[in-house]
């Protein structure tokens, strides 16, 4: 008995070149996907830890200016440098400062307190200061800062608050 075939033409299936083809092209639409993917979440998470930098650099310039409105007067000392300094606040009419914002050099933080150094409830916010700064006269100060973000990306403010008492 002999076999009978049909011609090749009417075969149905998929050829080894065709899926070969196919599974390259979902192979490159995939990794396309996921580049986007990574992508899309590496620019959330550097605009979080900006958005997170900006709101606790907006929380120093507010404990400052209000700090500096209840005052009568202030004194500036570039302690340990020019970079960083630290705000002395004074009651009016009195020697010794009531209250201090200052950096610490051991790690890079600013803190607030009664005492520069003393106990106290640790450092006011979690970014790092790479720049913090005031000039006082005898109505207002100003103050200029720079907060690093998690990233390493700098994030300026700056205030100003003129005296009340």
């Amino acid at each position: 008995m002999v076999a009978v075939t049909e011609p090749a033409s009417r075969e149905r299936g998929l050829t080894l070149t065709e899926v070969a083809v196919v599974m390259i092209l979902g192979t490159l639409i995939m990794a396309g996907l996921v580049g986007f993917y990574l992508s899309s979440q590496n620019v959330w998470l550097d605009s979080s830890t900006q958005v997170i930098t900006q709101r606790e650099a907006s929380l120093v310039a507010s404990a400052i200016r209000d700090s500096v409105r209840k005052s009568g007067r202030a004194e500036v000392a570039s302690v340990p440098d020019p970079l960083h300094q630290q705000l002395a606040l004074f009651h009016r009419d009195e020697p010794e400062p009531y209250f201090y914002f200052w950096w610490n050099a051991a790690d890079s933080l600013i803190y607030s307190g009664t005492t520069v150094g003393g106990a106290g409830s640790g450092p006011m916010v979690g970014s790092h200061a790479q720049r913090f700064q005031f000039s006082a006269s005898a109505v207002a100060v100003r103050m200029d800062m720079r907060l690093l973000t998690a990233v390493g990306d700098g994030v300026d403010m700056s205030a100003y608050a003129v005296f009340k008492n």
